[in-house]
């Protein structure tokens, strides 16, 4: 697989988008809201990916639970992260959601979700509810239950936004943070350690954001981060996926390009580019051919459809549990 992650624009791919996959530098895809109609749509859509690509390519999808779901008729609705340290059974209401949402992916054709989020509290714009605390213990706790559900449904996790998007108020969507603290180690970043440490994280996204007071470039497109810190200090040896490089937050690397270039050399293994097909080909007519042989570690482990998940007891009984903690949680 290459290191390009690309989209699509609609319910369909196009002669353009069919082109596009076949490129050898092209190794997944995101799916988006806009790319969902019904669940046999989007069974037909990944199909057609697949076999657009003519090689083994990684689809994925941002399906978290709470505001970020891409996918919703016919799919489970998940709570968001914050809801399972305030419910009594939230322990195994983590691992059940994280088994069921990943499941429901899985029966779908699609690899993996880019999740879950490990940024500590709930004050940042981009993040909010998606956080599982605002402590360590607590976050750690809940995320572990989350993704040893993701993982019994044979999906990889991905943590993000690495070393912590958390201490900011600025939204990355938008604009480039700043983090001024000092003490990243001692708190955000504890958090991923721990999750390193416990073998349970496949993959690290890091963030559109600066920490001055130890790098000058944010931590997508910083070295001292990904390979000083993650992987040095860390010991962590998954995959690294930028966060989309077409958010505001990524643009002070420069043009698309740029970016993406800075991002693999920093020590990102694949870097996504979505929403903007001009920025996307610059990307593609730039970016030397190259190979990600761990990305193949990523590809979904279990294959089922989705009339054959549904008639399961194991996911009626998940179905009911999950969806009775999200009335819950909006009420």
């Amino acid at each position: 697989m290459g290191p390009l992650w690309l989209d699509v624009e609609g319910y369909e791919i196009d002669a353009e988008e069919r082109e596009l996959l076949q490129h050898p530098t092209v190794g997944g895809l995101i799916l988006f809201a806009r790319n969902y109609h019904d669940s046999k749509q989007l069974a037909a859509l990944t199909a057609s990916i697949r076999k657009a690509a003519g090689r083994p390519i990684l689809i994925g999808v941002d399906q978290e639970g709470g505001r970020v779901q891409r996918f919703r008729d016919e799919f489970t609705l998940i709570p968001p992260a914050q809801a399972y340290a305030e419910m009594d059974n939230g322990l195994e209401l983590a691992k059940t959601a994280g088994w069921l949402l990943c499941s429901e992916l899985v029966a779908h054709d699609i690899d993996l979700t880019f999740a879950p989020v490990l940024d500590n509290g709930f004050d940042c714009k981009a993040i909010g509810n998606r956080a599982f605390g605002d402590d360590i213990n607590t976050i750690v706790k809940y995320s572990t239950a989350f993704m040893k559900g993701m993982k019994s449904a044979g999906t990889s996790t991905t943590g993000k936004h690495f070393p912590g998007h958390g201490g900011v108020i600025a939204d990355s969507h938008l604009e480039t943070p700043y983090d001024h603290r000092d003490n990243i180690f001692e708190l955000d970043m504890a958090i991923f350690k721990a999750q390193i440490d416990a073998g349970i994280l496949d993959a690290m996204m890091p963030a559109h954001v600066i920490y001055p007071e130890y790098d000058a470039s944010p931590a997508s497109g910083s070295s001292y981060w990904l390979k000083d810190v993650l992987r040095k200090q860390l010991n962590f040896n998954g995959l690294v996926f930028s966060d989309d490089l077409s958010m505001e937050g990524a643009t002070i690397m420069g043009g698309p390009a740029e970016r993406s270039q800075q991002a693999l050399d920093a020590g990102c293994d694949m870097v996504l580019m979505c929403n903007n097909r001009k920025s996307a080909v610059e990307v593609l007519d730039n970016l030397a051919i190259q190979t990600v042989e761990k990305a193949n570690s990523l590809l979904k482990t279990q294959h089922f459809d989705r009339k054959t998940l549904l008639s399961t007891k194991e996911w009626k009984t998940a179905n009911e549990i999950v969806t009775r903690a999200y009335d819950r949680w909006k009420k």
